[in-house]
C-alpha cells in the first residue's frame, strides 16, 4: 500500500493532506525518514508513526453527522486564538476529519469521518453533491434580487451559479432562502447573495446529498445510518451503466 493512502486511511485525512505530512518530516517508516513520496508499507509488518505517535488502519470506518455552531473554525489548528470544532468534540472525533468546510460564521451539517478516500470523492467537482442551505438575509429579496441570485456571479474566478433558489419566507425584515448548490466552493453562498444585491445574516447548511440535518442538536454529533453511508458511496464512486462506454 502507498505510504500516503495508509496515512490517509490510518490518520483521517486526504492524500495531499498525506503528501504535505510526508514533505515536511512528520513520517517515519520503522523510525526513519521515507526515501521519497512513493515509497510503500506493509500495515501488518511496518510500524509508521505521524509526529511521533504510531498510526494504524483503524477495524472499521467512521462516518458521523455533526451539527457545527456558529464561530468554531473547521481547521485542525487554532488561528488567532478561535477554537475548533475538533477543540469542542475532543476525544470524540479523534482520528476523523472534516469533509470540507463551513467558515466561521456558518452553521449546520457537516459529515465527519475517518474515510479519506470516500471523502475526497464526494467533495471532486464531478460528483456535483447537492449542498442545501437555509438563508437569512436582507433586505428581503424581490423577484428582481432572486433573478440576481438565480442567475449567478464569480467565485474564485469561475462562474457559479445556483442549482435552485426558493424564498420561503419572511421574517422581522429578514428574507428566508433555501439556496442549492452543487458545489462548495469558498464563501460561495456569502458571495452570491452579495452580487444580488443582499446581506447574509445567518447560514446554516441542512443537507449534504443523501444526508439531512433534520433535528440533530446545535454542537452535537451522531453516527450516520447504514443506509446514509450506503447513499454517499453511490454518489462518489457510481456504478457504470452497461451501455456506458470506456474511455
Amino acid at each position: 500500500m502507498r505510504l500516503n493512502h495508509f496515512l490517509a486511511l490510518a490518520a483521517g485525512g486526504s492524500r495531499r493532506e498525506a503528501d504535505g505530512w510526508i514533505r515536511k518530516g512528520r513520517v517515519r517508516i520503522n523510525g526513519i525518514p521515507p526515501e521519497g513520496m512513493g515509497v510503500s508499507v506493509d500495515p501488518e509488518k511496518d510500524r509508521v508513526t505521524l509526529d511521533g505517535a504510531r498510526v494504524e488502519l483503524p477495524q472499521e470506518r467512521r462516518y458521523f453527522a455533526y451539527h457545527k455552531p456558529r464561530s468554531l473554525l473547521v481547521s485542525r489548528r487554532s488561528q488567532g486564538g478561535r477554537r475548533t470544532i475538533f477543540d469542542a468534540l475532543g476525544a470524540s472525533i479523534r482520528g476523523l476529519h472534516a469533509v470540507g468546510r463551513l467558515d466561521l460564521e456558518s452553521e449546520g451539517l457537516l459529515l465527519l469521518t475517518d474515510d479519506g478516500a470516500l471523502s475526497e470523492a464526494l467533495l471532486h467537482p464531478r460528483t456535483a453533491l447537492l449542498r442545501r442551505y437555509r438563508v437569512w438575509v436582507r433586505p428581503i429579496p424581490d423577484p428582481k434580487k432572486l433573478r440576481l441570485l438565480a442567475r449567478g456571479t464569480t467565485v474564485e474566478g469561475l462562474s457559479v451559479r445556483p442549482e435552485g433558489v426558493t424564498l420561503e419566507g419572511a421574517d422581522r425584515g429578514f428574507g428566508i432562502l433555501v439556496i442549492d448548490l452543487a458545489e462548495g466552493k469558498k464563501r460561495e453562498v456569502r458571495v452570491l447573495a452579495k452580487a444580488a444585491g443582499l446581506d447574509v445574516t445567518r447560514l446554516i447548511r441542512i443537507q449534504f446529498g443523501p444526508v439531512r440535518l433534520g433535528t440533530l442538536a446545535e454542537g452535537t454529533i451522531r453516527a450516520l445510518s447504514r443506509t446514509e453511508v450506503e447513499a454517499l458511496r453511490r454518489h462518489a464512486f457510481p456504478v457504470p451503466s452497461p451501455g456506458a462506454r470506456l474511455r
